[in-house]
């Protein structure tokens, strides 16, 4: 299976409406909140939004750009542009596109600003994909990525060798999954400069399915049970476990987001 089929598979429409979910959870609205007061986003941009998703994002730039300027959302998955595109139906300065990062459908030094939420850890050939981006932005543009190393994970469970093994099978999801710790000097590979990093915390003290962990918790779930060495019975009781960690000296979740900045000279 080639990695473009695995990430569709993973966002299929039910995987899309219930991503949709997660990042409406107040946790993720503040994080997503935080990170775009990094961005140096003016009215006129052309800005791109990499990897859209469900188009908060996407939102969010076109209300920044404002009507003299224009955003181009790309994702490879349609149900995700087909939620973006309902959500910016009445941005008229958005424009939806199916398209990989590594193939980006735009000429040569056409961006002011980029912002990728999630992507990069999806792409095998990040390099490739890094210096495509790299082609895309005009001198002096922005570009901000957001990665997640799952091992910065703090998750409170009764049984610490199954969440171990929960967190291996789940390791298999991307191609990257300890991408942040090398993106510097990829960026910087690519061409990119005065790269700067940081750590955006999402932590949840209670279990709820109105949290990053609670939504995250069925993903994780579904895709670890399904892995030939794994099994259903390990996830369902490893998610039976940390679900009910209030009784059990109290639920605890921590997760770091990991931010690049960098321009294009």
């Amino acid at each position: 299976m080639k990695d473009t089929d695995s990430t569709l598979a993973q966002f299929d429409q039910a995987g899309a409406e219930r991503l949709e979910k997660i990042y409406l959870t107040p946790d993720v609205v503040q994080q997503r909140e935080q990170i775009f007061q990094l961005l140096d986003v003016k009215p006129g941009m052309h800005a791109l939004d990499i990897g859209c998703g469900p188009g908060l994002t996407s939102l969010s730039l076109a209300q920044a750009v404002g009507n003299s300027g224009h955003v181009d959302a790309i994702d490879i998955a349609p149900p995700m542009l087909q939620l973006a595109a309902r959500r910016c139906a009445d941005a008229k300065q958005v424009a939806f596109h199916q398209a990989d990062v590594l193939q980006l459908p735009f000429a040569d030094a056409t961006f002011d600003v980029a912002l990728a939420t999630q992507v990069y850890e999806y792409v095998a050939d990040i390099d490739d994909a890094l210096s495509e981006l790299w082609r895309v932005m005009k001198p002096g543009a922005q570009v901000l990525l957001v990665d997640t190393d799952w091992e910065s994970c703090v998750w409170a469970c009764r049984d610490e060798a199954r969440m171990r093994r929960i967190m291996q099978g789940w390791s298999q999801h991307i191609p990257h999954p300890q991408l942040p710790r090398t993106l510097i000097q990829r960026m910087q590979g690519a061409g990119f400069a005065d790269v700067q990093a940081h750590t955006i915390p999402l932590m949840n003290m209670n279990y709820s399915t109105d949290t990053f962990s609670g939504g995250m918790m069925g993903f994780i779930a579904s895709f670890v049970g399904g892995l030939p060495d794994f099994g259903p019975q390990l996830a369902a009781d490893w998610q039976a476990d940390v679900q009910t960690m209030k009784d059990a000296g109290g639920y605890f979740f921590s997760l770091n987001r990991f931010v690049f900045v960098a321009r294009k000279p």
